[in-house]
């Protein structure tokens, strides 16, 4: 072995100890199972599958049909769908995918703003949505909410092609049958992002939207626990083809393999009652935490929420500074808009705070609580340092057992 394949070793050991040691609240973020980690690193990364199965561009695929197959299987077991396509690389791809199945160049999407907790590929004006699409948003109203008649109102007035639902922070219900039925009024397609959501979802936890849509889109590797990739979901026969070949050749060609065999294993896993629990814990630990910033005299978009993740207004202070000073304490979360925010993307007025990577851990409420305070304590203080407890939290409840 040469010194740069020994310098690569250290690298991933310093990463690997920086995981263990961090409390993650990264809403994006979770532990993969070491199942899929396990697979995700098999020998199918040497092959490559461009095509469908029983439908491929190059030979020696009879062995991968089988795992896309079984993966195809096990997502529509899971979101109780007729369709599936498992190979986008990301969520950003699937959403691609989903608008060249249903529009055409310059047709108008509708979409919640990005300040208000809509994503990046939704329209966001550096995206590639917003090159190739016309782009209206939709705020949360004065109570921090999706307004079912603003929508109705802008889609009457507008006239989209598209409306897209589902986003990167939000803690609130959607009324997912009133957004049907006001765009299927409307000559509008519907678009279910249930990136964040997932899990909730085929835990029924949250309701499923996929008779309302009339495309699903989704990543595997937040609520899911799986590894990093994207999926496309729907019920409507029309698209079924459209989809396929909107991915390929539409705009990638072979999928990545190992990780197809990855998030057969990952739906798989997500199918049984310890997943459900999973996700009722992440709730518990989510209700808990938002309890205590509450306590503390904190602003989060509503007084409740009903996943993993919500937002907390920093007042004051400077998001950019609080997000490295927690970090040097062991705490990971990323800084974030809140609506009608004045800041910039750079250093935004609020904080984004996920709980599904540290119920991955299995902590639970006295811990949940303990980081909460702690977490409000260097907010109020930049001074203090819980390195020490954080560290001591981390060892009792390491990532894998």
């Amino acid at each position: 072995m040469n010194h740069n394949f020994y310098n690569f070793l250290n690298l991933l050991k310093i990463e690997s100890n920086k995981q263990e040691k961090k409390i993650n609240l990264i809403a994006s973020e979770n532990y993969a199972s070491l199942s899929s980690i396990i697979y995700s690193s098999s020998c199918f990364v040497n092959k490559y599958t461009e095509g469908y199965p029983s439908n491929r561009y190059y030979s020696g695929c009879k062995i991968f049909d089988i795992f896309e197959n079984k993966a195809i299987i096990e997502s529509q077991l899971l979101f109780s769908s007729n369709f599936s396509n498992v190979q986008p690389h990301s969520g950003v791809q699937a959403n691609f995918a989903a608008f060249q199945t249903l529009l055409n160049k310059n047709d108008k999407i509708l979409s919640l703003d990005l300040k208000s907790g809509g994503h990046l590929s939704h329209g966001f004006k550096k995206n590639f949505s917003s090159l190739v699409f016309k782009i209206i948003n939709y705020c949360l109203d004065k109570n921090n909410l999706i307004n079912n008649n603003n929508i109705e109102l802008l889609i009457k007035k507008e006239k989209p092609k598209l409306l897209i639902v589902g986003y990167s922070c939000y803690q609130s219900n959607i009324d997912w049958n009133f957004l049907r039925y006001i765009s299927k009024k409307n000559n509008c397609y519907l678009l279910s992002d249930i990136s964040h959501i997932s899990g909730f979802i085929c835990s029924g936890l949250i309701k499923n939207p996929i008779n309302e849509s009339d495309i699903i889109t989704s990543t595997t590797h937040k609520t899911l626990r799986g590894i990093k990739g994207g999926i496309v979901l729907s019920n409507n026969k029309l698209f079924f083809k459209k989809i396929n070949s909107s991915i390929f050749p539409g705009q990638q060609g072979g999928c990545i393999s190992n990780f197809i065999i990855s998030k057969y294993i990952t739906f798989k896993e997500s199918n049984n009652f310890n997943f459900i629990n999973y996700n009722k814990q992440i709730l518990i630990n989510s209700k808990i935490m938002l309890k205590v910033f509450f306590y503390r005299g904190y602003v989060s978009l509503n007084d409740n929420t009903i996943n993993h993740m919500f937002l907390i207004h920093l007042k004051d202070n400077f998001s950019l500074k609080i997000e490295k000073i927690l970090e040097k304490n062991g705490i990971l979360l990323n800084k974030n808009f809140f609506p009608n925010d004045n800041k910039n993307s750079i250093n935004p007025s609020a904080v984004r705070i996920g709980l599904s990577a540290i119920t991955s851990r299995k902590i639970k409420k006295k811990e949940v609580e303990l980081i909460s305070n702690i977490i409000c304590d260097i907010i109020e203080n930049n001074n203090v340092s819980y390195k020490e407890t954080i560290n001591f939290i981390c060892k009792k409840y390491p990532i894998y057992k």
